[in-house]
């Protein structure tokens, strides 16, 4: 059987080399919160998410888009917005709010890593709640007809590294390292530096999230709660791909 692609990690967006996911698939991880809001989400029926770099451009989106199909939602500095609908907290992603609507949504950090990844070949975008359906769909891409490297990218707290995503980047990576027995190699020391930060279960988990600024700045506002809500591991099987075109694009289940 020929060697496995690499897995590349990419703990912000503003490390990645120039043109490197050309050619490969892109993994978006924002834990807290905004991946796995968009997850939750489409888990609760959203038909689609529309991710935006400025609060104008969501609010110009939204604008175009006919009346009652669609919703804002988002956060600045970790709290809701003024005007918009929801803010960044996945529990208030209810299938009243979101079934059959558009989601048109800007945060300080996820959807700027989103947009960051347009050259790749395709985009996902991952949390906890999803770890496994990611890792499945990504050995297909690894072991498939047209096998293509994977870069998962995290993006990070303010413009510094996060340890949630690094967490979530290790355990794919782990997840994929010996998916059937099959190595898979480490694409650059980022990966394995994830890969061993990843916790061996995930008992403590909740408790980690906190540990980290990310978690601590959740804590600082008041969202203990989301915190508890981006803890919980495979509580989805959806897979959320975005298509960058026309741009903004919009992120859909994967069916």
């Amino acid at each position: 059987m020929p060697d496995r692609p690499p897995v590349f990690v990419h703990l912000l967006p503003s490390l990645m080399p120039p043109g490197c996911l050309i050619g490969g698939t892109a993994v978006v991880i924002d834990v807290l919160r905004a991946t796995t809001v968009m997850i939750q989400a489409l888990a609760s029926g959203c038909q689609a998410i529309i991710p935006c770099l400025e609060i104008d451009e969501a609010q110009d989106v939204h604008g175009r888009l006919s009346a009652g199909t669609a919703f804002l939602g988002g956060e600045r500095g970790g709290r809701p917005i003024p005007g918009f609908d929801l803010g960044n907290s996945p529990a208030d992603y209810t299938p009243d709010r979101c079934r059959g609507k558009t989601l048109v949504m800007t945060t300080t950090n996820g959807t700027r890593a989103i947009r960051a990844c347009q050259q790749a070949d395709r985009v996902y975008v991952a949390g906890f709640v999803n770890l496994a359906a990611m890792a499945r769909r990504l050995e297909q891409v690894l072991d498939g007809p047209n096998p293509q490297p994977v870069h998962l990218v995290c993006a990070g707290t303010g413009g510094e590294i996060s340890w949630e995503d690094t967490l979530l980047a290790g355990s794919i990576f782990r997840a994929l390292s010996f998916f059937h027995g099959q190595y898979t190699p480490a694409g650059n020391d980022s990966a394995r530096l994830a890969e061993h930060a990843a916790p061996r279960n995930f008992t403590d988990l909740c408790q980690m999230l906190r540990a980290g600024t990310g978690g601590q700045n959740v804590q600082k506002i008041g969202l203990e709660k989301d915190i508890n809500d981006c803890c919980q591991v495979d509580r989805y099987s959806i897979l959320a791909s975005w298509q960058p075109q026309p741009s903004p694009g919009q992120i859909t289940v994967e069916r």
